[in-house]
C-alpha cells in the first residue's frame, strides 16, 4: 500500500507540474479537460499495472500425505510467559483512515442534503430540457445535472439570466457533473490526501473555462457580471457555482487569444507518459530493484544493514533416498559472510533473540512454523503453473534470508529458485529456473502479511532463519506429496 500510494503521489505531482507550467494558461480548455482526467486516472491505475506476468494464486486443493517436519524436531520455546495484547499500528492507522473516510462522506452527504432541500422548498420552471430552481435565498447561481439553481428571476435582467443559464447548461452539456461526481467520490477515499484537491480545483476552473466560452457577451460586460457575482455566497461542493473559480483567471482567460503553438505543447504529455510507465508502475525501476551502497542493501523501500560475521547457523535441508524412500536431515555448514543486523535502522531478531527474551521473563511472541507452513504453501501454490516443466523427482525451494518488518510483511529476501534434493540428479535448465525466480518474487512481493514477532512488549523486525523448506514430489508435472 506504501509502494502504491507513493507511485500514485509521484504521477500526480508530476502530472500537475507539467498542467501549471505548460498547459494551464492555454486555450485548448478540452485538451486540458482530457489530461486532467486522463492523469488523474493514470494515477489510480498504473501504480496496480504490472510489465511481468502475474503470479497466479491458486486455492490449495490437492491432498497430500504429511509427515513430522524436521524444524519440529526442534525444541519449542516455553508457551507459558504472561500474554499481553499488542496495539498494532496498522490496525490505527486504519482506524484512523476509516475515521476520515467517515466523516468526508457525511460532509458530502450535508451537501447533498442542501441542495436537495433547496429544490423541495423552491419554485421550478422548465426551459427546454432544463429545470429552473428559484430557491428565495441569496447566493451565486449554480447547476447540478440538468438542474440551474438562482435566488430569485427578478434579481437578474433578461440579458444577464441569458447568461447564466448559457453558462450554466454548458456545464450540462459538457457532462461536467460526471467529472464532479469522479472528484467528490476521491475526495472521500483519498481524504488524506492534497493532491486530490489540487485535482479538483484544477479541473473546476478548467470548467469554468468551458462555460464561460460559451457565452456570446463582449469580455468587458460578461466580466463585469462575473464581478458582481463574487460577492454572493458560493454554491455547495458537489455542484458548479457560478462565482466559485478564480474571477480573475476567467475574466483573463476571455480576452486571451489561443496560442498557435498550443497542441504543440500538449506533446509534454508523450514523454509524461513514458516516464510513469518506467517509474511508476507495480514493478516501476526503483522499489523492487536490490541496491547496496557499502553494508546497506535498498530493497523495495527498505534499507536494510548487513555485517560480517565468522559464523553462520548450519542450514538443514530434507533429503529423500531414492531406493529406499527413507528420509533424511542433512546439515549445510554455511561458509562466514554477510548476515543482516538492521532493517530501516530497527534491530532484526532472530529466534536466539526471542528465546533469550523468553528466558528473561520478557513478553515475546512469534510463530514461525506457522508462518513457514502458510508461505510454502502460499508458494507452492503460485508455482503450479511452471511446476510440469519439472521432471517427476523432490525438490525445495530456496529463499534464504527472509526479512519481516515490525508489520509482519516482507521486507526482504534473497530467492535462489527450485532447487534438486540431494539424492535426486534432474537438471533444472537456467530457462526453467529465470521463470520459477520470477514467479517466486512476483509472490513474494504480493505475499499476504503475517502476524508479526513481538519482543519486550513492541513489534519487532524478524529473520526466519530457522526456515526449513518441506520437500515436494512431482510426478507427471503435478504436486503428490509434500514432506
Amino acid at each position: 500500500m506504501i509502494q502504491y500510494l507513493l507511485n500514485l503521489s509521484c504521477i500526480w505531482l508530476l502530472s500537475l507540474l507539467v498542467f501549471d507550467l505548460i498547459l494551464a494558461k492555454e486555450r485548448s480548455h478540452v485538451f486540458n479537460r482530457f489530461y486532467l482526467l486522463s492523469t488523474f486516472i493514470l494515477g489510480l491505475l498504473l501504480p496496480l499495472w504490472s510489465w511481468q506476468e502475474n503470479a497466479t494464486t491458486y486455492p490449495t486443493a490437492f491432498i497430500m500425505p504429511v509427515t513430522q517436519r524436521a524444524s519440529e524436531l526442534k525444541e519449542t520455546i516455553a508457551t507459558n510467559t504472561i500474554t499481553r495484547q499488542i496495539v498494532d499500528m496498522q490496525t490505527i492507522l486504519l482506524s484512523i483512515y476509516f475515521l476520515g473516510l467517515l466523516v468526508t462522506f457525511l460532509l458530502v452527504l450535508r451537501e447533498v442534503i442542501i441542495v436537495v432541500n433547496c429544490y423541495r422548498k423552491a419554485t421550478r420552471f422548465k426551459d427546454g430540457v432544463w429545470t429552473i430552481v428559484e430557491t428565495g435565498k441569496q447566493h451565486s447561481p449554480y447547476s447540478a445535472i440538468r438542474y440551474v439553481f438562482i435566488s430569485n428571476r427578478t434579481d437578474y435582467t433578461n440579458e444577464q439570466l441569458r447568461m447564466i443559464l448559457t453558462h450554466e447548461e454548458q456545464h450540462g452539456h459538457l457532462l461536467h457533473f460526471f467529472d464532479l461526481l469522479l472528484m467528490q467520490l476521491a475526495k472521500i477515499t483519498f481524504w488524506f490526501h492534497p493532491l486530490v484537491y489540487m485535482y479538483a480545483e484544477r479541473l473546476s476552473i478548467v470548467h469554468e473555462y468551458q462555460a464561460d466560452a460559451a457565452v456570446d457577451n463582449s469580455p468587458n460586460e460578461y466580466g463585469q457580471f462575473l464581478i458582481e457575482q463574487a460577492i454572493l455566497q458560493s454554491a455547495p461542493t458537489v455542484a458548479h457555482s457560478f462565482n466559485r473559480s478564480p474571477i480573475k483567471k476567467r475574466i483573463m482567460m476571455l480576452t486571451k487569444p489561443k496560442s498557435s503553438i498550443s497542441m504543440l505543447k500538449a506533446l509534454t504529455m508523450l514523454p509524461l507518459l513514458a516516464i510513469c510507465f518506467l517509474c511508476f508502475s507495480k514493478d516501476g525501476l526503483a522499489l523492487d530493484k536490490k541496491t547496496q551502497k557499502g553494508d546497506l542493501v535498498y530493497f523495495r523501500g527498505y534499507t536494510v544493514e548487513f555485517k560480517m560475521s565468522d559464523s553462520i547457523p548450519p542450514d538443514t535441508t530434507i533429503v529423500v533416498d531414492p531406493e529406499t524412500g527413507e528420509e533424511s536431515i542433512r546439515i549445510t555448514e554455511v561458509e562466514p559472510g554477510l548476515i543482516p543486523i538492521k532493517l530501516n535502522g530497527d534491530k532484526i531478531y532472530n529466534s536466539r533473540d526471542i528465546e533469550k527474551i523468553a528466558q528473561e521473563g520478557k513478553h515475546y511472541t512469534y510463530k514461525p512454523h506457522l508462518q513457514i507452513d502458510e508461505l510454502n504453501m502460499y508458494l507452492l501454490d503460485n508455482l503450479k503453473p511452471e511446476l510440469h516443466r519439472l521432471k517427476d523427482g523432490d525438490y525445495y525451494l530456496r529463499i534464504s534470508p527472509i526479512i519481516l518488518d515490525k508489520n509482519g510483511k516482507i521486507a526482504y529476501y534473497n530467492c535462489d529458485g527450485v532447487l534438486t534434493a540431494s539424492y535426486n540428479h534432474n537438471i533444472i535448465s537456467p530457462d526453467q529456473q529465470a521463470r520459477f525466480i520470477k514467479t517466486l518474487e512476483k509472490a513474494l512481493n504480493n505475499s499476504p502479511i503475517y502476524e508479526p514477532a513481538a519482543a519486550d512488549k513492541k513489534h519487532v523486525p524478524y529473520i526466519m532463519d530457522e526456515y526449513t523448506w518441506k520437500l515436494f514430489t512431482i510426478k507427471k508435472g503435478t504436486i503428490t506429496a509434500i514432506r
